[in-house]
This record gives C-alpha cells, structure tokens and sequence, in this order.
C-alpha cells in the first residue's frame, strides 16, 4: 500500500488496508504504556498499571465534559499524589499522549469488518460503528486534538486513528471503488471519509441540531448517493 497525501492507493495486490494500519500500530508501539503487554518484573508492572489508571483518570474527567482537566484534579480522579503522577509523565503532553494511545489501541478491535455483506447492511452497519464512535468518544477526541496543536506526539496519534478510520472505509466499499479509475476513486474515497468524520457528525449534531438518529439518516444517504450515484467528475478548467 502507497500513501498520496490523505488518500489510500491500491497496489497490483489487494490487501485489507484497514488490518495494515492496525498492525503498524500494534508493531510500532509494543511495549509503550498504553498496550496491553504485561511485564515479567513487578515493579514495571505495578508502574504500567499506575500509568493505566492516570492516563484513565484523564479520559474520564474529558469524558465528564471537564476541557482541560489539571493534573491535580487528574492525580485526585486516579486516587494517587500529584508527585506520582509527574514520576510517570514528564508532562501533560506526556499524559495526554499516552491516554490518547490508549483510546485508540481500544478502538482497533472495534472497527467492523463488512467484507462480503450487502451494500446496504455494509452502509448500515459502517454509520452504526461511527455513530456509536462519535457520541461515545467525542468530548475526548476534541480534547486531544486541542492538545495536538501544541504536542506532535499527541497530533501523530490522531493522524493515525484518522488513517485507521479511512483504511476501514476502502476496504469497506473496495467493490464500488474499485468500479472507478484510480483519480476518480481516490476522490471518491476522501468524500466518503468526509461525509463520516468526526467533523461531519459535530456539525450534524451540534451546529444544524440534528437528534442521533437524524444525523445517522444523513450520513447514510450521504454514502448511498456516494457509493450507488457518483457521477464521473466534469473536467477541471485549465
């Protein structure tokens, strides 16, 4: 698989895009806090386990609607001292990555395979996940990209939870990409990760006021028209 900017591109051999980038991750962060290896000493353990709990503390004060949440009131949420907490992360960034690591290491086993369905129960079940997603998770996911501007680390976990997201939209709907030539596919292919971002359901939700289900009606049409209705694109003037 090559990357072009944002967009995912097919090589000659048809691979699940989506299970790539999990492994990526997976093989690029074992042993980091937020995984579920357990280590063979003790004392890294009970360490691992206390890191757990603050990086947890912290996603639960986001998840309470808490914006920037201190460290004191997270080392409070965690049950430990404000010097414990700094003895595991040099900083909040620090923090704020690892917890931002956690949150997405939960989502890989979650993100549904649909290879096979009907386009329709592949639409259906797609908007269910990212509904669930986006009400479930949003608050945590705004705070970690306000704490992305400021922190690299912090912004290179969102960038890839977004590629997992779009490697699971090509492998989705691979049959009626693949229908396309390459440019037309891959414009195809950004409409339909821009129609089921995170930004797309904020605005459904929040800025027009649409209730849930609305906002999933909405995102579904929007990947029907996309999927079945997609015209080939007018030529650009030069």
């Amino acid at each position: 698989m090559q990357r072009e900017g944002l967009h995912v591109v097919n090589t000659s051999v048809q691979v699940d895009t989506a299970t790539e980038e999990i492994i990526r991750f997976e093989e690029s962060h074992q042993g980091s806090p937020f995984t579920s290896d357990v280590p063979r000493d003790g004392r890294v353990a009970r360490g691992r386990r206390t890191q757990r709990a603050v990086a947890e503390a912290l996603i639960a004060l986001l998840k309470e609607g808490e914006p920037d949440p201190t460290a004191k009131a997270v080392a409070a949420k965690a049950g430990v001292s404000l010097r414990l907490v700094f003895h595991h992360f040099g900083d909040m960034d620090d923090l704020y990555r690892c917890a931002a690591g956690m949150q997405l290491q939960e989502r890989l086993p979650q993100l549904p395979n649909l290879e096979g369905l009907s386009l329709h129960d592949r639409i259906r079940q797609l908007v269910d996940h990212r509904a669930s997603l986006y009400e479930h998770c949003g608050l945590v996911h705004a705070a970690f990209v306000r704490r992305g501007a400021t922190s690299p680390e912090v912004r290179d976990i969102m960038t890839e939870s977004d590629d997992l997201l779009r490697a699971n939209l090509d492998s989705t709907f691979a049959p009626e990409l693949d229908q396309h030539d390459e440019r037309t596919r891959l414009e195809i292919l950004a409409a339909l990760d821009t129609a089921t971002s995170w930004e797309s359901w904020e605005r459904l939700r929040t800025t027009i006021g649409l209730p849930d289900s609305g906002a999933r009606r909405v995102m579904a049409m929007t990947v029907t028209a996309l999927c079945v209705l997609a015209p080939r694109p007018a030529p650009l003037p030069s």
